[in-house]
This record gives C-alpha cells, structure tokens and sequence, in this order.
C-alpha cells in the first residue's frame, strides 16, 4: 500500500531543515565584528561576508532573540515565516556547520557583490543573501523571501512528479486486486471503486493511504492540496500519446490505460509547472498560466502536444 507519507522529497527537506525559516526563529544571538552600529534594533553591517556569516553562527548558538535582530534586520519577520520551528532544527544547522561551510560568490549578481552561505556535505545554500553596500556587508532578508518561494515551488514540482510515479503504482496494485484501473482517487462510501478507502480489520487494504483525500481538487482538507499540488484522474487520451487517441473506458470500466493530471493549487505560490502521465510513465510538464486551475479541469486527455515538455523527477 502506498500511503505518501516519506516521499523522497519530503525526506531530503526534513534533511535540510535549516531553511531559513527554521534558522531564525529560535530566538538566538550573538554579534560579530561590526562596522555600523548606529542604534540597538539596526540592522549590523559587517566588514566581510564571513564576519556576518560568523555573527549568525554565533546567534544561533546562544538564545538572545535581540541579537538576531541586531544580525538580520529588526523586521526580518515580514520576509521570513517563523512557525513551526523547533530547537533540533538550530541542531541541524549548527551540525551541518560543523560538517563544513563556504562562502559563494554570485556570478550573476553582475558589479554588485553578492554572496551566499553553503554548509554541510550536501552543499545546502541559506536562502538569505549576503550583499555589500557603501558601508560593508549585510544580510538581505527581504530577498530572501523570493529565494524561499522559489526553493518551496521547485520542492513542491519534483514532489508532485514523484506523485504522479507513485499513482501509477497503485494504479496498477488496484488493477492487480480488480483486473482493471479505477476511475476515482477515493472511494464512494461503502465502495472499493477509488485507489482509497477506508479498510476494516478483515479487508484488504487500499493502494493509497488517507492522505490522498488531500490530492483532490474539491478537497475540503486542504486549500494547498498534498505538497501544493491537486491531481486528477484522466480517462481519455489524445492524439500526440503513443498509440494515439483513445478511451481508457470500456463498458464503463478502464480497462485501456490510466492517467493523471496535476496542477499547483495556488500558481505561482504553491507550483508554476501542471503535470501529466499515464500508463506508459513518461511525465510532462507545462505551465499553463495564470488560469492553471481553470485549464487543468477543463482538461478531459492525456495529450502531450509539443507544448508540453517531458521531464524527469
């Protein structure tokens, strides 16, 4: 049974749980070698990147929610969410620290230096810049908000591709126990007609686990869907699909094949690219635009057109 609880995705966030978010919020401090100290909530400006980076370290070590202030900027909590944080988090960090740290230059950034802090074996980047400016160096929380949002989309894009591998698997379990596909996420009530339901002591239990209530677009659970993503069951598919134009139903069974289609819940916020794959398990991805949800429902095939490029999770 597939219940998609740890998917890949999921594991290498947890592992890299030092996302700013989970940095910050600690209430931790200590200041370093600073240039600009005009009052107590300013934000400091440093002579080097690595005299900022070491303030941050050190504010993460000790528990002064001023000093980090003093470190970011007094209203970094605009820009940078600060629930869900715990201290084993800080661990993580102070861990990956110690594992190993750099300082990047951004090559992109054209005359104006910027840099970024890379800790650990795996490299992970702090999505808060370092930039520097007539005085010194300083962090950048405000772009950090953008940075953030664009490691949240990609997490959320690769999480629905792995989604949408794993529906195929349980597409073909089901078929497996009923020698065709289903045509429904969840079950009817009372029913076995969706690749969930709620299983008895004695029943066999469902291809997917209970958080697949969460994929449907008319999920009363979730407005962000499971990962930012909603997904939908295609019956159909087109002309560009191997073998052609075709119906996967038959006598009201699917019997011919199965597909899915995903698309962020929130475009631009939660995902930018919708997904689709069927039986065959090539994914291929597009971006539908700022009507995504619109287009996605009104979707009835698989049909990967040349406007839709394939991918690999």
């Amino acid at each position: 049974m597939i219940h998609f609880r740890q998917c890949p995705v999921q594991r290498q966030w947890v592992s890299h749980r030092v996302l700013v978010a989970r940095l910050v919020a600690s209430f931790i401090a200590a200041p370093g070698t600073l240039l600009v100290v005009p009052c107590a909530i300013a934000q400091a400006v440093y002579s080097t990147p690595d005299a900022a980076v070491t303030a941050l370290v050190d504010a993460l070590s000790h528990s002064d929610p001023g000093a980090l202030k003093h470190v970011l900027g007094n209203d970094f909590e605009r820009f940078i969410p600060t629930q869900a944080i715990g201290h084993d988090d800080i661990y993580d960090f102070l861990g990956a620290w110690s594992q190993g740290h750099e300082i990047v230059m951004d090559p992109s950034a054209g005359s104006r230096h910027r840099a970024h802090l890379r800790v650990g074996e795996s490299g992970w980047t702090l999505p808060i810049p370092l930039i520097e400016g007539t005085h010194g160096w300083r962090f950048d929380p405000a772009a950090a908000k953008d940075e953030m949002l664009t490691l949240r989309i990609g997490r959320n894009e690769r999480a629905a591709m792995l989604t949408s591998l794993a529906y195929l698997d349980a597409q073909n379990d089901y078929r497996n126990l009923t020698g065709h596909y289903a045509r429904r996420l969840v079950s009817t009530p009372g029913h076995h007609d969706g690749l969930y339901w709620p299983a008895a002591p004695d029943e066999a239990q469902s291809p997917l686990g209970p958080l697949v209530t969460v994929m449907r677009q008319d999920s009363p659970i979730s407005a962000d869907g499971y990962h930012g993503y909603r997904f939908r069951i295609l019956s159909r598919q087109g002309n560009h699909a191997s073998g052609g134009a075709a119906n996967y139903v038959q006598d009201g069974v699917m019997t011919k094949g199965c597909a899915l289609i995903a698309w962020p819940a929130r475009y631009g916020s939660t995902g930018v690219m919708s997904f689709i794959v069927n039986q065959d398990g090539q994914i291929y991805q597009k971006d539908l635009g700022p009507h995504t949800e619109r287009t996605a429902l009104a979707l009835g095939a698989f049909d990967p057109d040349p406007s839709w490029r394939l991918v690999r999770p």
